[in-house]
């Protein structure tokens, strides 16, 4: 599996390992559920297409940087940034990178300098590949997870070194749902995504193995400063629901420009002790 989800340049052609020919075997009559079964198997997988016909949603080359704070206190930096496209199994993908890192005032209390990494589909907008690195204070971790969407499935590779529990590594696969998002990709895909007023959106988001539903309701448009200028923005309300129950952890909302783009502006989001907010500081 790690093989098929290898992340190539585009146009690179993976090698492919010799095959011996099959020794020929006495030609019989098949019947009618071989000859469907067979039919079945030649079929090739569909992958959907979402790509807006009009627009370019992720440019090559955007870097969106935010100012984090925590609990009302300046807590770092967070630079998102659009690499040149990739190929995962021969499909064109986006190259997503996320990184935080802690300001100096707030390393003196806990030190953070964490990466993210997803590998988005071109013409599907889901996830093939996450990739998280956390060095922190208290932890360092590294975890890997590759969806195939063909079978339904996910491999979750995960090495963790916490200063209290000690090391552990964690290597399991587990069924998912078709075409999700990863925890960095489902910002992304709320960018292909159109927001009638009152309407809400729902889609399958996969973090370690489990399986979510993110729903995105409408809530209102509002005028913000933004490095763009003072401009119109949606407000969404993000919320996660766990084998049909929805994770009740405090109310979240995103701002994202009303136009084409759906640049993230502003986020505010509520975690296990208070809320985080990122405001959008640098524009490329």
């Amino acid at each position: 599996m790690a093989s098929k989800f290898a992340i190539q340049e585009v146009g690179e052609t993976a090698q492919q390992p010799a095959v011996e020919e099959p020794p020929v075997k006495d030609k019989k009559k098949k019947t009618k559920a071989e000859l469907a079964k067979e039919k079945k198997q030649a079929a090739p997988f569909e992958f959907p297409n979402r790509r807006p016909t009009d627009r370019e949603p992720i440019p090559v080359g955007e870097r969106l940087v935010y100012d984090v704070t925590y609990l009302g206190v300046p807590a770092g930096e967070l630079t998102v940034t659009v690499h040149q496209h990739k190929q995962i199994n021969g499909r064109k993908v986006y190259h997503i990178e996320g990184r935080a890192v802690s300001s100096s005032v707030f390393s003196m209390f806990y030190k953070l300098d964490d990466t993210v990494e997803s590998f988005v589909d071109y013409e599907g907008f889901f996830s093939h590949r996450f990739h998280l690195k956390l060095n922190e204070s208290k932890q360092t971790r590294d975890a890997l997870e590759l969806y195939d969407s063909e079978k339904k499935q996910t491999f979750y590779w995960n090495r963790w070194n916490h200063y209290k529990k000690g090391f552990s590594e964690t290597k399991e696969f587990h069924d998912i749902e078709r075409f999700p998002q990863d925890s960095l990709s489902a910002l992304y895909y709320l960018r292909v995504l159109n927001f009638p007023p009152g309407e809400e959106r729902s889609f399958p988001v996969v973090s370690e193995g489990k399986n979510w539903e993110a729903v995105v309701h409408f809530v209102r448009t509002e005028k913000m400063e933004t490095p763009f200028g003072e401009i119109d923005t949606v407000v969404v309300k993000p919320e996660t629901k766990f084998q049909g129950v929805l994770q009740k952890k405090g109310d979240s909302f995103a701002w994202l420009t009303n136009d084409g783009r759906h640049i993230l502006v502003r986020l505010e989001a509520k975690v296990k002790i208070g809320s985080v907010v990122a405001v959008l500081k640098e524009a490329r």
